[in-house]
């Protein structure tokens, strides 16, 4: 990952792999503290990140293919490095009686429909997840898309568990 670093272009978060690929993040300037200005070093920061969330989906039993956990894995590696603070919105989801997270997943759900997020940080009773579903409606009005962050108590994230995350794909 030594010729993998971060730059911006028409106002994106992007992260350049090296001469042959370049992947675009879901974050603009508008998600980002700081967008960068010229080239920032992919660190060992960033790579400790990556490769934490990485363990934690692979332990998952998802079935995601290779440039599905890629494009995650950078998007959350973006968002944990990049991503302003957000702030709760729980109410949009249903609180759950036996909740939590297993290998940092876990399915949010409304009376619309549910979707699949990643715990990124967990902070005492909130968490901040990514979604990593495609699309996930919060109401008649509001749609979270894919890679989308929102903060959650965490009595709203249901566990997905090794047999239901089999079904899993990004």
């Amino acid at each position: 990952m030594s010729d993998w670093y971060w730059f911006s272009e028409n106002n994106r978060l992007m992260l350049s792999m090296g001469k042959e690929w370049q992947c675009t993040t879901a974050f603009g300037q508008q998600q980002i503290i700081d967008l960068p200005k010229s080239k920032q070093l992919f660190n060992l920061t960033d790579t400790e990140c990556y490769l934490t969330f990485a363990n934690h989906l692979i332990d998952s039993g998802g079935q995601f293919s290779d440039a599905q956990l890629t494009h995650i894995l950078i998007n959350a590696t973006a968002a944990t490095m990049f991503h302003k603070p957000v702030s709760p919105k729980s109410w949009f989801f249903d609180e759950i009686e036996s909740f939590g997270f297993h290998h940092r997943l876990a399915r949010v759900s409304n009376k619309i429909n549910s979707g699949v997020v990643l715990v990124l940080t967990d902070e005492h009773s909130l968490a901040t997840c990514m979604l990593i579903s495609s699309k996930l409606q919060l109401n008649e009005n509001k749609t979270l898309n894919q890679f989308d962050l929102i903060k959650l108590a965490k009595t709203r994230l249901a566990p997905l568990l090794a047999d239901t995350s089999s079904q899993l794909t990004a």
